[in-house]
């Protein structure tokens, strides 16, 4: 009922747009248009009451990003198309800051997330972060929440970094691209199957079917392996920990149809992959919702699974690192992923290995990007993906009465 509810929401009230769109906005008008905000509103609250593999992370995103906008152009009077992108992105900040309750996180993951590779519009970042601390302290004190850790993955708690947790988390994050690697494939050609069927149309004509579909599919996954339902946030302590499925908080019944149980190897492989293959779904289906948490979720059941092959291999180090690889894979948020991870694991010495988790993640996977509205700035001629013969040598740059390679600089005979 509540997945029928969601596509008739974006038949009746319009097209929500999604992350890609926001970004695509962002690089190319600066702003997104507030006709977005209700249609957002109605899809992502079904999106999560069904129980569907996506959270409301995006949808902030883009209800903040939409409304910053029309202050700027319309209380403000800006015409600046930069000053504009700013406010947009300080909007985007504050609502990822608040959400998860990181401040120098959420507003590095709003900036990061508009490019491939690394922050470009770097003028911005002063302005993000103070916006996202402001709204911290706003949007907490109002709902009552504290900062702090809500996940605790193991008794014992990191209390310093070895350098080969470093290595062992890059060699993770590598493991997490890979799967993220496959996972982009196998949506992509989910995504040609739901268009071969004609549901993808522009005028969103069947939104209701194309729903259900994907609805069908979560249902499924739901009903045999009940730890694949709704976003994660709070699954992903129990899959962190291997808590008995009865503790799941809301999945009903807990265990499923075959009292699944994530007790081993397999099962926690089984787990990762059908979050995976639910997160598809959901997307597919034309739910709107984030997939930091499903991510996040994906991969602590990965690292628990390399757990049971490595025994005496953390778990703090093994979730986390791979949750941070298979997230920064798609959304290409090496410097805030991390931060996220570590802050609400309460595991701050686990963050150079985490740090290293996405950082080979991301130049694993720089040439495969899922987003494509990631775009470089059109006004940066040295972004890493634009063509070379359009970078400036360094003979270019130098004095004429330079010498050039191959000269000698000595004055002496």
């Amino acid at each position: 009922t509540l997945s029928i509810c969601c596509g008739l929401s974006i038949y009746y009230l319009g097209e929500p747009g999604d992350l890609a769109y926001t970004i695509q906005c962002i690089h190319t008008k600066g702003y997104k248009g507030t006709h977005h905000i209700i249609p957002m509103i109605a899809a992502s609250q079904f999106t999560i009451l069904a129980g569907a593999s996506l959270g409301p992370e995006a949808p902030l995103v883009a209800i903040c990003a939409a409304t910053a906008g029309f202050l700027s152009r319309v209380v403000f009077k800006q015409t600046n198309r930069n000053v504009v992108r700013k406010h947009t992105f300080m909007g985007m900040s504050g609502a990822l800051s608040a959400f998860f309750g990181v401040p120098l996180g959420g507003s590095l993951f709003a900036l990061e997330v508009a490019s491939r590779f690394g922050i470009e519009y770097f003028e911005h970042l002063i302005e993000s972060i103070f916006a996202g601390e402001v709204c911290v302290v706003v949007f907490r004190s109002l709902a009552g929440l504290p900062l702090g850790q809500i996940w605790k993955i193991s008794p014992t708690r990191i209390v310093e970094t070895e350098p080969y947790m470093i290595l062992l988390g890059g060699g993770i994050g590598l493991l997490g691209a890979g799967l993220a690697f496959l996972w982009a494939n196998f949506h992509w050609r989910l995504m040609d199957v739901f268009k071969k069927l004609g549901l993808l149309d522009d005028e969103n004509r069947y939104a209701v079917p194309r729903v259900l579909l994907g609805a069908s599919g979560v249902a499924i996954l739901g009903m045999l392996v009940p730890h694949t339902m709704f976003w994660g946030e709070f699954e992903v302590q129990r899959l962190a920990t291997l808590a008995p499925a009865s503790e799941l908080p809301h999945a009903w019944p807990t265990s499923g149809l075959l009292g699944f149980e994530m007790d081993s190897f397999k099962n926690c492989l089984i787990v990762g992959f059908c979050k995976l293959i639910a997160i598809s779904f959901t997307v597919a289906g034309g739910f709107r919702g984030g997939f930091i948490f499903p991510f996040f979720a994906a991969g602590a059941a990965f690292g628990r699974a390399l757990c049971f092959v490595f025994p005496t291999l953390s778990p703090v180090i093994a979730t986390l690192c791979f949750a941070a690889g298979i997230n920064v894979a798609i959304t290409r948020t090496a410097l805030a992923t991390p931060l996220i991870l570590a802050f609400l694991a309460g595991e701050q010495f686990a963050l150079p290995a985490v740090l290293a988790a996405a950082l080979v993640s991301l130049f694993a996977t720089g040439y495969v990007p899922f987003i494509k509205s990631q775009l470089a700035r059109s006004d940066i001629d040295f972004s890493l993906y634009f063509r070379k013969n359009r970078h400036p040598q360094v003979q270019d740059l130098a004095p004429k009465d330079e010498p050039t390679e191959g000269e000698s600089s000595s004055t002496e005979p």
